[in-house]
């Protein structure tokens, strides 16, 4: 048995596994004797069967399975004893030819290429300097949480005629050719807008001016604000089909409902915030407030971390071994990395793979384990946050315990929120090395640098 591994550049190798007849041939005769005693061949006994029949019949299948089980596990273990970091997989040598000539029990030649992690040092100091942000509250914060959540649980009334931009109108829509009904195109369907998600003027002015049964024209795409997934989703057309859509439809309103706003009860108070936990207005303002001051904290931390991201990013340019890696992907799932795609799909995924590889560098040199205890908080918080999202404000720890156990039948879950405890254990030991200064701001200002800092990305 023989490795030899050949540098061809920072990112690029190729490794050689020589197998020769002695270093398979033992097992291989044992694998044929073990067959020769099960067989059950026509006209002998078992345990009489002729070697060289034997050979015959699975001879070819056993040996390539052999001689690649030791190819692949001396591979493996040359990487692993001298510590050589790889990304994706070995892939058979473009620039070398192996020797496999399975008819007959010679030696063996395999060259792989490798694509090699790159080798680089952190660049992350006191000398990098980032904000965290302290949201200020005013009462209108806590007054527009309040009127939002009134509306989200209040009841709908039917009414004659729109009264405002937050008013329902379920329209019979169909659509023309000319002045006519197209032909084979759109009949009759029913679709709901809301004005206040309308982007056109032109259009909303429309939809303001409306009562039951009135009828009028409009043009469909800015009707929804020429989304075609939502076009295609209101009209019940595939997205392919949007494109060949004529743009005027004749419409009829059908139902306008006004959305009326949950009074300020105990029964509102405890759909919100759960039974009996407030008992009066005084109480629940309070709890608001103190809700999206949690909130805010959560939002300005999820910007600093977005901040540190960019941060690791532009002090860690890596370079990647870009040719192998596509190669790679395009043999791997080459219906997905086709020549006409790869490009653009790596351009993506090469990104991750850079963050990855800064985050896996990090907690290598900075020790950051994972205990059994950081991945159940964070499975059973992922939860909880998933069935609030789902319109469970407070769900019952019972709840959150059952719907995590079936999350965890999904044997990637786990793997999931391991990455997930170990990106922010890595991003905690990135705010102990930088700078990091306290900056007070309105909740606009707030959501004003945020914007900067997306088109400066």
């Amino acid at each position: 048995m023989k490795v030899t591994f050949e540098k061809l550049d920072s990112l690029n190798a190729i490794i050689s596994i020589e197998v020769k007849n002695e270093d398979y041939q033992e097992n291989l005769n044992k694998q044929f004797k073990d067959y020769r005693k099960k067989a059950k061949i026509p006209g002998f006994r078992p345990g009489t069967v002729p070697i060289g029949m034997v050979k015959q019949m699975i001879g070819k299948s056993v040996l390539f399975e052999e001689v690649n089980r030791i190819a692949s596990e001396e591979l493996y273990k040359y990487l692993q004893d001298n510590t050589i970091d790889i990304l994706g997989q070995p892939m058979t040598s473009e620039s070398k030819e192996s020797i496999t000539d399975f008819d007959n029990y010679g030696d063996f030649i395999f060259h792989f290429d490798l694509g090699l992690a790159p080798i680089f040092d952190l660049k992350i100091s006191e000398k990098d300097k980032l904000t965290r942000y302290e949201i200020s509250l005013d009462q209108k914060e806590v007054e527009t949480e309040i009127k939002n959540l009134r509306r989200q649980n209040g009841s709908l009334e039917t009414i004659e005629k729109v009264e405002s931009e937050n008013d329902s109108i379920v329209l019979i829509v169909t659509e023309l050719d000319g002045k006519n009904a197209k032909d084979g195109g759109v009949f009759e369907q029913e679709v709901t807008v809301l004005p206040e998600v309308v982007k056109s003027k032109k259009v909303k002015k429309q939809l303001l001016d409306l009562s039951t049964n009135d009828e009028f024209e409009v043009d469909v795409f800015d009707l929804f604000n020429d989304n075609e997934m939502v076009i295609s989703h209101s009209l019940g057309i595939d997205k392919e089909a949007v494109s060949s859509l004529k743009k005027k439809f004749k419409s009829t309103v059908k139902e306008i409902k006004k959305v009326m706003p949950a009074e300020l009860n105990q029964a509102f108070f405890d759909l919100v915030m759960g039974p009996g936990l407030v008992s009066s207005e005084e109480d629940f303002n309070k709890k608001i407030e103190e809700n999206l001051g949690s909130y805010y904290i959560a939002e300005a931390e999820k910007q600093l971390e977005a901040e540190i991201n960019t941060l690791l990013e532009k002090s860690h340019p890596l370079v990647l071994p870009d040719s192998f890696l596509k190669r790679w992907l395009q043999g791997t799932k080459p219906e997905t990395y086709t020549p006409e795609k790869v490009d653009e799909l790596y351009s993506n995924e090469s990104v991750v793979l850079r963050k990855q590889l800064i985050r896996e560098k990090i907690a290598e040199q900075y020790h950051v384990e994972v205990s059994d205890e950081d991945i159940n908080q964070t499975s059973f918080a992922y939860t909880a946050q998933m069935l609030r999202q789902y319109g469970l404000n407070n769900p019952d720890p019972a709840m959150i315990q059952n719907f995590e156990a079936k999350n965890r039948e999904d044997k990637n879950y786990l793997l999931r929120i391991r990455d997930v405890v170990v990106e922010k254990k890595v991003l905690d030991q990135v705010k102990q090395l930088i700078t990091i200064k306290s900056k007070k701001l309105s909740v606009d200002k707030f959501y004003d640098e945020i914007k900067k800092f997306n088109e400066k990305k």
